[in-house]
């Protein structure tokens, strides 16, 4: 038999086993499952946490990538090449001494301010037109 006819009686067998699957009841799945001596609620219980890791670590990765995506189109530096934390502080110390920026942002003064909580409100005053560059 040819590799191309294997694969496609292979591509059969699996859609046949799906479709067999599927149109099962939970009571005949749960009896096939007893019969191979497993526990059907300790095999869903193990598969919905398995299920679960994979989808949280998962949205971690899609999250992570999210971020990294936001910094480039924002054109932040990425982690590993971002500004120290001092230049940060400094940066939003200066925005926040501009005209016409809110008194309560300043009241904390960034020393309590984690570097992420900086570099937030550093894009916050960003997004609301309020940089360095900008001439007043």
């Amino acid at each position: 038999m040819s590799k191309d006819n294997e694969q496609k009686r292979f591509a059969g067998t699996m859609a046949a086993i799906d479709d067999a699957i599927l149109a099962a009841t939970p009571a005949e799945i749960a009896e096939e499952l007893r019969a191979l001596g497993i526990e059907p609620g300790a095999a869903a219980t193990a598969m919905r946490a398995r299920i679960g890791a994979a989808v949280h670590d998962r949205g971690k990765k899609l999250m992570a990538a999210a971020l990294e995506q936001t910094r480039r189109d924002r054109g932040l530096k990425v982690s590993g090449s971002a500004q120290p934390a001092g230049d940060l502080r400094a940066k939003l110390a200066r925005l926040l001494s501009r005209p016409g920026v809110p008194t309560t942002l300043a009241a904390r003064d960034g020393r309590t301010m984690s570097d992420a909580d900086i570099e937030s409100m550093i894009q916050d005053l960003t997004e609301l037109g309020i940089t360095e560059d900008e001439e007043r």
